[in-house]
């Protein structure tokens, strides 16, 4: 017993002391060091190893330690606990424009467009000539409705552009690519001068379609892009909202639908009932016959192209229990066809009306949480606001 107790006293000294001889055979900052080169290896369950180590050595964490451990929690998956880690780091160091440069693109994985704008505006600062973090910046700025930066960098992105004159011989050579099958070389110059003419519908529409050869998210964030920056015409709404759709995203699907129905009511008093489509889908998919009937009486009035009367609509409403879409269409053919002063107190008392009636619905409204224009306050996705669609300019 006294032998058996001996050899495991000698077992447990020997542990401790080649514990105490790892923790202490390098210093803090070799081990530092070294997590670095491990974390910049890929390998990042050993440099959280090694920054394990560090800590016994009593000394104090800096900025490093924790962009380190930062890098390795996204490495591994962990994205809003990196998140954590690196903005510990900033704190502790702002000067740190490569660990900016990586909470940006962190921000945007995780689809924080508001936070990604931030932080590239302070890359932005310090490096002015970045143009694809600027055109990245654009695309944040359109979802989050920062209306004033979206169109100062459109405009900076446009007024220096070294390529302008070859605008029509990169559109054919990234055709030419296409048609030979070339997809990945399109691709690249797809990505390479977008941010040089963002505004050209042409550019787009081929990047689009390599971007659909090779791969469906890439596909996906083509047609978002274009609705970014085209962010006041229904047609590129519409067609990520029919992608959603496909994709049996129903939510989503039908926040941008929503987006492009009120669009499309800005240009025309009878858009084309296509657009109508997403939302009965939907509401189909949620159960919701009044969302159903609502969709069912407007592609009638789409079809005879009959405005109703201020009486007539009223009977729509309430039949409809108040339709989100009932009421878009009721308020733009209010503000089309009443006086101005007649047309805002009957616009009042039906917004009034659906306040009340949807209540409920309205802390839970899809638009709120759902689509890439959640953050955007400068669209009136929310009727309930008291603004008119003529108003939304």
């Amino acid at each position: 017993m006294r032998r058996t107790l001996s050899i495991w006293f000698f077992l447990v000294i020997c542990t401790i002391k080649s514990v105490l001889a790892l923790s202490s055979t390098f210093s803090w900052e070799e081990l530092i060091q070294q997590a670095s080169e491990e974390a910049l290896r890929g390998r990042y369950q050993q440099a959280l190893e090694k920054l394990q180590i560090a800590d016994e050595t009593g000394e104090p964490r800096d900025f490093r330690y924790y962009w380190i451990l930062g890098k390795s929690q996204k490495g591994k998956g962990e994205e809003l606990e990196a998140l954590k880690s690196y903005e510990t780091s900033l704190r502790l160091n702002p000067d740190q424009t490569k660990l900016l440069e990586e909470m940006t693109d962190l921000y945007d994985s995780l689809r924080f467009p508001d936070k990604a704008l931030n932080t590239a505006r302070v890359i932005l600062s310090r490096d002015p000539e970045n143009r694809n973090l600027r055109y990245k910046a654009l695309l944040w700025a359109s979802r989050i409705g920062d209306i004033e930066y979206y169109k100062a960098t459109l405009k900076e992105l446009e007024s220096s552009n070294p390529y302008l004159a070859e605008e029509q011989a990169l559109l054919d050579e990234i055709s030419g690519f296409q048609k030979s099958g070339k997809i990945e070389d399109s691709i690249a110059r797809c990505k390479r001068f977008l941010p040089f003419f963002p505004r050209n519908k042409n550019l787009h529409r081929l990047c689009i379609l390599s971007y659909k050869s090779k791969d469906s998210n890439l596909y996906e964030e083509g047609l978002l892009q274009r609705a970014n920056i085209f962010r006041d015409e229904p047609i590129f709404h519409h067609i990520l909202s029919m992608e959603y759709l496909d994709q049996r995203r129903f939510v989503e699907s039908a926040a941008l639908a929503r987006r492009a129905l009120l669009l499309s009511l800005r240009k025309n008093l009878f858009p084309d009932k296509d657009y109508l489509l997403p939302l009965r889908r939907y509401y189909i998919q949620i159960g919701s016959d009044s969302g159903i009937l609502g969709t069912e009486l407007l592609e009638e009035i789409i079809r005879t192209k009959k405005s109703p009367s201020i009486d007539e609509w009223n009977v729509l409403l309430k039949h409809s229990s108040f339709s989100w879409e009932v009421l878009a269409f009721a308020l733009r053919s209010v503000a089309e066809t009443e006086p101005e002063e007649s047309a805002l107190i009957i616009s009042k008392e039906w917004k009034d009306m659906y306040k009340n009636l949807k209540v409920a619905e309205l802390e839970k409204d899809l638009s709120r949480y759902a689509g890439p224009y959640s953050l955007d306050k400068t669209f009136q996705f929310y009727l309930e606001t008291g603004y008119s669609l003529a108003e939304m300019e």
